[in-house]
């Protein structure tokens, strides 16, 4: 097993997890030179917050815990769904290096927005799009939501839920 699967599936085990409390199985994990050094899950419903992703709650994780001076591009964020916009902000601002997601979120993915993103680069240098490998385990990161949608009553979320279980075809491979 290869280190982008090898951590897709800590960040897998990490999702199911979130499933079985109820949550919607969104996880992320901070790595720094193949190490996990901050992971969560989404908390929107246990924590009856809307900005309690898991990407943000595992990089605001990793900030207080970990100091980084000159380290923050050796850092890749993993989690299963493509980031939304505001947690690929949140990665930009973090400075990491890359991020590596398992399925695409047509709703409310930004990764294409963030690489199409035209700027000055000599204002800030530093703050750029990170490298992006998308579609790591992508079969198995889709049917977790598929199991969210048998698991819970009809509504808003399940519908979302849907919408990514759907797009699977049961392919393990990486597509960048």
């Amino acid at each position: 097993m290869n280190r982008m699967h090898y951590f897709m599936q800590q960040t897998l085990q990490l999702a199911e997890s979130a499933l079985k409390q109820g949550e919607l199985p969104i996880a992320a994990i901070v790595v720094l030179h193949d190490e996990i050094i901050a992971q969560a899950t989404t908390g929107e419903k246990q924590q009856k917050r809307f900005l309690a992703h898991a990407e943000m709650q595992a990089l605001d994780m990793a900030d207080r815990l970990h100091p980084f001076p000159g380290k923050r591009r050796d850092v890749t964020l993993y989690t299963n769904l493509e980031p939304c916009m505001m947690c690929m902000g949140a990665a930009m601002s973090f400075f990491l290096g890359e991020i590596v997601y398992g399925v695409e979120s047509k709703s409310d993915g930004a990764v294409a927005l963030a690489q199409s993103w035209q700027r000055d680069e000599s204002l800030f240098p530093g703050y750029q799009v990170p490298r992006v490998i998308g579609g790591v385990l992508r079969g198995e990161n889709g049917r977790l939501f598929q199991k969210y949608t048998q698991l819970h009553p009809p509504g808003p979320m399940v519908d979302w839920a849907k919408s990514i279980a759907e797009q699977i075809s049961g392919e393990n491979e990486v597509v960048t």
